[in-house]
């Protein structure tokens, strides 16, 4: 180009003459650094609310985490990791799951509901698919409120299959949004 001067500066003006495209995260946040600068608690307890509320409608469906468990978890963030994944056949697998950026169901009165399908698949170890169970279990979670903090017990028992390597593979259908996301765990029966 033979004037790269006058180009970079015909950029840096159409930039500057469009409007910031900044998303309702970065509007969120703006209003929260709002807040706190007027020393309003209530203001801020609000506008915080507002910023979780965006980052949680920005993000898809996934998990925060999911791992096998000693035994049933008692509640989200409540459980006892398990130290391998090595089953006497018969035992039941335990596995707890934290689904984030799920969707809500308005059940009026101020009170939301949490839903999923959870589809299973049991695969062999070359991705082959032994089972399929659509529809193995339905979680459901009411609140006041919408509840980000969502923790799902999943049981298994695979006591007619012989001892090998199998894969677990949970899909969660979003009952109040069209997503979906799914996790394998790897297991053993002896």
């Amino acid at each position: 180009m033979r004037f790269p001067a006058l180009a970079s500066l015909a950029a840096l003006s159409l930039a500057l003459a469009l409007p910031a495209q900044a998303g309702p995260v970065a509007d969120a946040a703006a209003a929260l650094e709002a807040a706190a600068a007027g020393g309003d608690a209530a203001a801020l307890t609000a506008a915080q609310d507002q910023l979780q509320e965006a980052a949680w409608a920005a993000q898809p469906l996934h998990f925060r985490q999911a791992l096998p468990t000693a035994a049933a978890s008692g509640g989200f963030g409540v459980y006892d990791p398990r130290p391998d994944t090595v089953y006497a056949r018969g035992e039941d697998i335990f596995l707890y799951a934290e689904p984030q950026g799920y969707g809500y169901g308005d059940l009026g009165d101020g009170r939301f509901e949490i839903g999923f399908a959870v589809d299973l698949r049991i695969l062999d170890t070359a991705g082959g698919v032994l089972v399929e169970a659509p529809d193995f279990m339905a979680l459901t979670h009411q609140a006041r409120g919408k509840a980000r903090e969502f923790g799902a017990t999943l049981v298994v028992n695979l006591t007619d299959a012989p001892a090998g390597d199998y894969q677990l593979e949970f899909t969660f259908r979003d009952r109040h949004s069209d997503q979906r996301a799914s996790f394998t765990q790897p297991v053993t029966l002896k």
